[in-house]
């Protein structure tokens, strides 16, 4: 097998790639990661958490054992710390050509979607130091039209400049894009071997901007012109002749938190909560309003993604990835964490290994380029030794203790509390969410589920009254069965801190609906940024950044209200544009911002005080207010915003404030038609309402008719996570 490496592999190749491919034939045709119920009487103990204040918090990169004590769970032994050594030394080190690195990429490392925590504003309770569980940094939008299209060179360009409207803006997303045909529901990721070989070979679906050779240039977005897919392009529907459309899309890497608990929690508990095309499973609610959206409860519905089985022959070869329900990923297209290991190292990085053999596709921007070589064609250039040490590290990082307010409230969970105490608030928070506290108390704190049971829901939902509903979604509590990597050498490593576990994942899992601005999301380019001079309200925050801005205006850039995207990374399985997996929230309070599947939400050092991200927000009190985001409390409360699409504007919307449209109803590209606010800010009773609002529309119209003081303590509630 050395014969078809590259002349230095990386990797230890401990053990050897025949052993490390045969554990994955076995796996994958046995698919070890369709998980089982796990059998009556099977005893369940709370997932271990590494301690807040020490969780994160990490030296300088490269990483390596020392800095384990800080991400895994705490009762690893030595030896298995050790044994993830090569992982987290890989993730966290910058490589080059000569290693075979590139040379397409867009970064020399892991790491560097990971980056956020360098970017927290002073006086915030989150991490600073830089790890796997650290988001992609964002400090502005992207500028398209600068890192489209380069005309200078013909080529694109990194968003590495933080002026947003002048230059490429700054953020570590990555940007996919292909060609979408809604009739069929195809995605063309314009690779030249999709749909049968009939895909065009324009480089997709990632534009590759850091490559690992200097005479290289960053990739182009293609053009419409030199695009087959898409001649005559009708003005109205965005779509060719051919039946396609553009879709350009950036994704942002997520926090790997508690990857191996999600990785065995039982499919068929996933499965359980699935509705797709009703609210059948709605949950009973004293704040539910079912004349408003016509739903029969929380209007919420959800549907797996199954991922189709792999061919033996892929299998065989080492490179195929297990079918069945999909769990990871911001689509659920993933049934297994080494997809996105693979993904990162071939597709981000630049390494071939065994589980995808092939270069990071060749685009029209450096075909032929002088320079612009691979220095190892047509070898492995990765053992297998180091994905699947990146996978047991990945699966191995814990989530992080709750706050200790919260941690109060659970070892006490019935007694009452002050409504304006810190306890208080965190339960009351807790209780809106919709959360059983004594459930969730009697599942998180060891030693207290009763020996019997407690009769409670196994997921901490609270099944009398779930309020707002946020736990129909992020459900609190899931269990594991066994992890699959028990069936395999990994066991030892790995299994005992995974299987049989209470585990606070707050997601099921599921996709769902997300809000839809048709302008928005049949663009052939995302938004151009625009920026909106919004004066900071006053909240109920009690973080510095807000306190100190009161009255002040900020030069915020205004953020799209539209989530939908037709692009679809790594294979589109079962899943539409407008829907998206309800994200985890493990560390949401510890790790911060940004938030959402492309970062939008950002909270930078570097722009907190000149142009911090901008919306508007909606209580009892207001409709449609000016959100500036300053703090960790502002990062939150837009997220939640930007659930669902604003609220249609009133009597309570105030001077400075209102639906968000663009001046004259357009941005650059992106019109908004004859009447903006209605597409915007559609009213409740209307047809666009109801086809483009989200699955949380119920959800978020409940959390908006709440009181500051009671979203304040949701917001109080999330940062204890």
């Amino acid at each position: 097998m050395a014969s078809i490496f590259s002349s230095a592999p990386i990797g230890s190749n401990v053990p050897d790639d025949a052993t490390l491919l045969a554990q994955r034939q076995t796996e994958v045709t046995a698919n070890v990661f369709d998980v089982a119920e796990p059998g009556p009487g099977t005893v369940f103990t709370p997932a271990e958490r590494v301690p807040r204040q020490k969780f994160g918090v990490v030296g300088t990169f490269p990483l390596g054992l020392k800095d384990l004590d800080a991400l895994v769970y705490p009762s690893a032994t030595k030896t298995q710390r050790e044994a993830l050594v090569e992982g987290i030394a890989f993730f966290t080190t910058p490589h080059l050509a000569i290693e075979g690195a590139g040379p397409i990429a867009n970064q020399q490392m892991c790491l560097g979607c990971h980056l956020s925590s360098a970017e927290a504003t002073p006086n915030s309770r989150v991490v600073r130091d830089v790890s796997n569980v650290s988001r992609a940094a964002r400090s502005t939008p992207t500028n398209f039209k600068f890192t489209a299209l380069d005309p200078a060179t013909g080529g694109g360009r990194a968003a590495d400049n933080l002026d947003a409207i002048n230059n490429t803006g700054l953020t570590a997303a990555f940007t996919t894009f292909g060609d979408y045909n809604p009739a069929q529901n195809i995605f063309d990721p314009l690779d030249g071997v999709a749909r049968g070989g009939a895909s065009p070979r324009l480089g997709g679906f990632v534009q590759h901007t850091r490559f690992s050779i200097p005479e290289c240039l960053p990739e182009r977005i293609p053009t419409i012109a030199e695009d087959p897919n898409l001649p005559n392009i009708d003005p109205v529907t965005k779509l060719s002749s051919l039946g396609f459309r553009r879709g350009v899309v950036e994704f942002a890497g997520p926090p790997y938190i508690g990857r191996g608990l999600m990785e065995a929690i039982p499919t068929n508990d996933i499965r359980r909560f699935e509705d797709e095309g009703s609210d059948t499973q709605s949950i009973p609610s004293s704040l539910n309003n079912a004349t408003i959206f016509a739903c029969t409860g929380d209007c919420i519905t959800g549907k797996t993604n199954t991922i189709p089985t792999p061919a033996a022959a892929n299998i065989t070869a080492g490179s195929a990835f297990a079918g069945g329900v999909g769990r990871f990923g911001l689509r659920a297209n993933g049934v297994e964490i080494l997809q996105f290991v693979a993904g990162g190292l071939q597709g981000e990085v630049g390494f071939t290994s065994i589980l995808n053999r092939n270069e990071p596709t060749e685009s029209p921007t450096n075909r032929g380029r002088p320079g612009c070589n691979d220095p190892y064609p047509d070898t492995l250039e990765s053992h297998l030794s180091v994905p699947l040490s990146e996978r047991n590290f990945l699966r191995m990082t814990a989530p992080p203790e709750f706050g200790d307010t919260l941690l109060a409230v659970l070892n006490n969970p019935t007694r009452s509390r002050p409504a304006q105490s810190s306890e208080g608030q965190v339960k009351r928070g807790a209780e809106l969410f919709g959360i059983d506290l004594v459930a969730f108390s009697n599942r998180m704190i060891p030693g207290r589920f009763p020996g019997g049971g407690d009769g409670r829901d196994p997921n901490a939902i609270n099944r009398n009254d779930s309020m707002v509903s946020c736990a129909s979604c992020h459900i609190p509590v899931q269990r594991t069965g066994q992890s699959p990597a028990t069936t395999t050498r990994d066991g030892a490593i790995v299994a005992q801190h995974l299987s049989y576990k209470w585990a606070p994942i707050f997601s099921d899992l599921l996709l769902h609906n997300v809000p839809q601005i048709d302008a928005e999301r049949w663009a052939s380019l995302p938004r151009d940024p625009l920026v909106v001079n919004r004066q900071y309200q006053p909240t109920l925050s009690k973080e510095q950044g807000a306190i100190n801005a009161v009255g002040r205006s900020f030069a915020t850039f205004d953020m799209p209200r539209n989530l939908a995207g037709d692009v679809f990374a790594n294979g589109q399985a079962a899943a539409f544009g407008d829907e998206f997996r309800t994200p985890p929230l493990m560390g949401l309070g510890r790790m911060g911002p940004p938030f959402l599947h492309d970062a939008r939400v950002y909270l930078s050092r570097l722009t907190v005080n000149t142009n911090p991200a901008g919306t508007v927000f909606t209580n009892s009190q207001v409709t449609n207010a000016p959100l500036v985001v300053r703090t960790l409390d502002d990062a939150i409360r837009a997220a939640i915003e930007l659930h669902d699409l604003p609220a249609p504007d009133d009597s309570r919307t105030p001077a400075g404030g209102g639906c968000p449209v663009p001046p004259g109803g357009a941005v650059g590209n992106i019109s908004y038609g004859p009447s903006p606010s209605s597409v915007i800010c559609p009213p409740y009773n209307s047809d666009v309402s109801r086809t483009h609002r989200s699955d949380a529309k119920e959800v978020i119209r409940r959390y908006r008719s709440l009181s500051p003081a009671d979203q304040q303590s949701i917001i109080e509630f999330l940062k204890e996570l």
